[in-house]
């Protein structure tokens, strides 16, 4: 998975859980022969970027979203740094955003990120992850598969 995937990524059961955080387990560089177009306003993505966490809207997800000019987008990043942060494969980790205090989590396991509703959630899946990244998991407070927190 690469941090682009960020700007469109939510919470399956909540899509207004969006931006998602990020905790990378494991990850590394690729180098990619093809590099993808940019979007109309200069970058790789369109409504958020992850790597500088910054908006490239006004008004994300409301009615009045409108891309950011490109002097303001040229102050959060460029196209170069683009193709920077795709080089990154990010293999395992955690998405998770907080809902009243309590963390909501989803895997990136070998590179796929696995975001189903909470009750299509597979708990031996989530359990033999767990147990892969048991310290990394702790440190989030993750120690037993969503479904059954």
């Amino acid at each position: 998975m690469q941090r682009r995937l960020m700007d469109i990524l939510a919470d399956p059961d909540n899509p207004d859980y969006w931006p998602l955080k990020l905790e990378i387990f494991k990850s590394e560089i690729r180098e990619r022969e093809k590099l993808p177009h940019p979007h109309d306003n200069g970058i790789l993505c369109k409504f958020y970027c992850h790597q500088q966490d910054k908006f490239l809207v006004t008004d994300p997800l409301g009615e009045n979203e409108q891309s950011l000019s490109k002097d303001e987008i040229d102050h959060i990043t460029v196209l170069q740094n683009c193709y920077e942060c795709i080089k990154e494969e990010i293999i395992d980790g955690i998405l998770y955003h907080l809902r009243e205090e309590k963390i909501k989590w989803f895997i990136i396991d070998r590179e796929i990120p696995v975001m189903f509703p909470i009750d299509l959630r597979d708990v031996k899946q989530e359990r033999k992850f767990i147990s892969n990244y048991e310290a990394d998991c702790a440190k989030l407070k993750i120690i037993k598969p969503e479904k059954i927190s």
